[in-house]
C-alpha cells in the first residue's frame, strides 16, 4: 500500500497534482492548512482514499484535528502539530502519539520537512506544498506499507 503524505498545502494545487501523480497513492494523507485542497485532489484522483486533518489556517466546521488511522496492522498518527507545539519541539507530538500505539507520527505546521526514528516512533514532517526559494524547495512524503512494515521516504519536487 501507497499513502501520500502532504501538508501546508495553501492553495498550491498544481504542486499536489503533480505530486499525486507521479506517487499514485492508494490513500492520501493531507496534514493540514487548506484542507479544501485535498478535496480538490480527490475529486482528481477518486481511486485513492482521503484522510484530511485540519491546520492552524482551516476553519471548517467538523474537521478532526488529529486521527488514527491503521493500514495493514501499522498504527499512523496525523495532526497537522500547531496544536502540540512542533515549532518548538516534538516532545507533545511524540507523548501523544505513543499514547494511542502509533508506529508513525505525521505532522506539518513547520513547513520543514523532517524524517526520524525516535526510541522506536517514526516521526515525518512531509514539508510544504509550496516554493518560497532556493533553499526550501517543496515536498511531500511517502510511506510504503507492506504487511505491518513500513518506509517513509521525503521527495523534494524541482525548484
Amino acid at each position: 500500500m501507497k499513502l501520500l503524505v502532504i501538508s501546508d498545502t495553501h492553495h498550491k494545487t498544481d504542486l499536489m497534482q503533480y505530486a499525486a501523480a507521479q506517487c499514485k497513492p492508494d490513500a492520501i494523507l493531507h496534514l493540514g492548512d487548506h484542507i479544501s485542497d485535498a478535496y480538490e485532489l480527490r475529486r482528481q484522483f477518486p481511486a485513492a482514499a482521503l484522510y484530511a486533518v485540519k491546520g492552524n489556517c482551516d476553519f471548517q466546521l467538523g474537521a478532526d484535528t488529529e486521527l488514527l488511522l491503521t493500514f495493514e496492522g501499522v498504527n499512523i498518527y496525523m495532526t497537522h502539530g500547531h496544536m502540540f507545539g512542533v515549532k518548538s519541539g516534538l516532545t507533545s507530538l511524540i507523548e501523544g502519539a505513543r499514547r494511542v500505539r502509533a508506529g508513525l507520527a505525521l505532522y506539518g505546521h513547520t513547513h520543514k520537512a523532517a524524517l526520524r526514528q525516535e526510541s522506536g516512533l517514526w516521526l515525518m514532517n512531509p514539508g510544504q506544498m509550496e516554493r518560497h526559494d532556493s533553499s526550501r524547495a517543496a515536498s511531500y512524503g511517502i510511506v510504503n506499507i507492506d504487511g505491518d512494515a513500513f518506509q517513509c521516504d521525503i521527495v523534494c519536487l524541482p525548484l
